[in-house]
């Protein structure tokens, strides 16, 4: 959270920075024109929300996801004055299970089967790509255009942890068992509000807010003789995102 506050902060005093120079090259008369439309690349921070954060073994939805750095292309194309579809692509990195979190999970699996203990192994990242569009609104206030927008479209998971089990002292599921990394695709939804600061000759900066929330990419075990406790069918996503980054109209 402190890493947040401290990118809105530094943007927050850039924007002001920039707000008198953009004002000298932007009238009354530049306000009333149709917005432009524009792309732009930026980069921030991803959070996980909600079961994606979730460190409870008992819910299956539990993702155990940490925060991480997302990269952004995005942009608009308006149609009438104000309205435009909107369109972007994230990457983002929401981290592994670290020591704590298979210890958890140990745990859990171990109470599950009535074993005598058990060893779990994580590897691979949440590594994704959210690819999205939707009608985005905008308002304009001498330099600066609030944009408002609604998106759908799918989350490509490109990994997602791998969670190796072994079970000891259960006779029925004497072999490891495997939890897959998903590569899979998964419908997504959300919405953003950003402020653009136009800082002239069709060039500015801007921050945005992403929210985004999926059922997400399903995934799959192998080598499970017994069907006992934490069982992952799809693991679900829900990212809060801030993006910094330099806009360019066209």
């Amino acid at each position: 959270m402190k890493q947040t506050f401290t990118l809105l902060a530094a943007a927050f005093f850039m924007l002001m920075a920039f707000k008198s120079k953009a004002q000298d090259v932007q009238d009354d008369e530049t306000v009333s024109e149709k917005s432009k439309s524009y792309l732009s690349l930026g980069f921030g921070q991803s959070r996980p929300y909600g079961d994606f954060k979730s460190t409870d073994y008992s819910n299956n939805k539990s993702g155990f996801a940490k925060k991480g750095l997302v990269y952004s292309l995005d942009g608009a194309h308006y149609f009438f004055k104000r309205a435009a579809l909107g369109y972007t692509v994230t990457y983002q990195d929401q981290g592994n299970l670290v020591y704590d979190d298979d210890q958890k999970i140990s745990q859990g699996y171990t109470d599950s089967y009535v074993a005598d203990g058990s060893i779990v192994t994580a590897n691979k990242r949440y590594r994704s790509l959210n690819i999205l569009l939707g009608p985005q609104y905008t308002v304009v206030w001498h330099a600066f255009s609030f944009d408002f927008r609604a998106s759908a479209g799918a989350i490509k998971s490109i990994a997602t942890p791998t969670v190796a089990v072994q079970i000891q002292g259960v006779d029925a599921q004497s072999g490891e068992f495997l939890q897959h990394s998903s590569t899979k695709f998964a419908f997504a939804y959300g919405g953003s509000a950003a402020i653009r600061l136009n800082t002239g000759a069709g060039w500015g900066l801007f921050l945005k807010a992403n929210y985004v929330n999926s059922a997400g990419p399903k995934i799959t075990y192998t080598d499970r003789t017994l069907v006992l406790g934490r069982t992952v069918t799809n693991q679900a996503m829900t990212e809060g995102q801030a993006i910094f980054g330099l806009y360019k109209e066209f």
